[in-house]
């Protein structure tokens, strides 16, 4: 089944416009996207400011999509490992 569809499905069955209920889907996913976006997850954060985020999101019938401390700092650790390979390879120093 495709998103129109889905779409249509819902409005007929709450008796919403197809126009009201594609704004609501986009608009809870925006939401979403705006507030995983400002957390400032880029930055070098300490254990204990990093606990004190709250970098999760719970999704109601699809579950929490969150971040441990620990795959935090490895990705972080990822990241930098690139950068430097990068930085070696094109001769960037500082």
């Amino acid at each position: 089944m495709e998103y129109e569809d889905i779409v249509s499905r819902v409005a007929d069955s709450m008796g919403l416009s197809k126009k009201l209920v594609d704004r609501t889907y986009k608009a809870y996913w925006k939401a979403v996207k705006e507030y995983i976006t400002t957390l400032p997850l880029k930055q070098d954060l300490s254990d204990e400011e990093f606990l004190q985020l709250r970098p999760n999101v719970n999704i109601p019938s699809i579950g929490k999509l969150y971040v441990t401390l620990d795959r935090y700092k490895t990705i972080k650790k990822k990241h930098f490992e690139i950068e430097e390979l990068k930085n070696k390879k094109y001769g960037i120093t500082y």
